[in-house]
């Protein structure tokens, strides 16, 4: 086969002992990675809303090999970076990697919108100024670790969608 599939960033055996915190993990990409990451035995740090869903994908990664430890805050809030990262240094010793997953769209023409202003405010405060606070309250550790910090993006980002109007 001719084509070049782009290569992993990071494939379970390299995930062994590494302290990982994924945002948005109790379901879709968030909780395939927990998953997938705990085959090669990493140490993850849950973080999402939901609480049995946390809860219940932290006893599968423990069943797959991993370690995992469940964070229940809303992102949006100003606390929470802090919690989460201290919380993942407190439990594991380290924060090497960083997995920003959470988020959320809109599918809504604008004109449908009752409060466009505070309907934007919402979105960036989930997909952007979240993101932001997170990364500053892990990046020194990070840093230290000469670990990673993953954005999960989507191609709406890049491109306009009908009815995706905020985002």
């Amino acid at each position: 086969d001719s084509r070049k599939a782009d290569p992993p960033i990071l494939l379970p055996m390299e995930s062994r002992g590494r302290s990982i915190l994924i945002t948005g993990a109790s379901g879709g990409i968030g909780r395939a990675l927990a998953l997938e990451l705990a085959k090669g035995g990493a140490r993850l740090t849950l973080v999402a809303r939901n609480e049995a869903r946390l809860k219940e994908l932290a006893a599968e990664v423990e069943k797959s090999g991993g370690q995992a430890q469940v964070v229940v805050v809303d992102v949006t809030q100003a606390e929470a970076a802090t919690r989460m990262v201290e919380a993942a240094i407190e439990a594991f010793g380290a924060l090497d990697i960083l997995v920003l997953n959470a988020g959320g769209t809109m599918w809504a023409p604008f004109d449908a919108l009752k409060d466009p202003v505070a309907a934007s405010r919402e979105l960036m405060e989930l997909n952007f100024f979240a993101c932001v606070r997170i990364t500053e309250a892990a990046l020194p550790h990070i840093k230290r670790a000469k670990g990673l910090s993953v954005p999960v993006a989507s191609v709406a980002g890049f491109t306009g969608v009908p009815t995706r109007t905020l985002y």
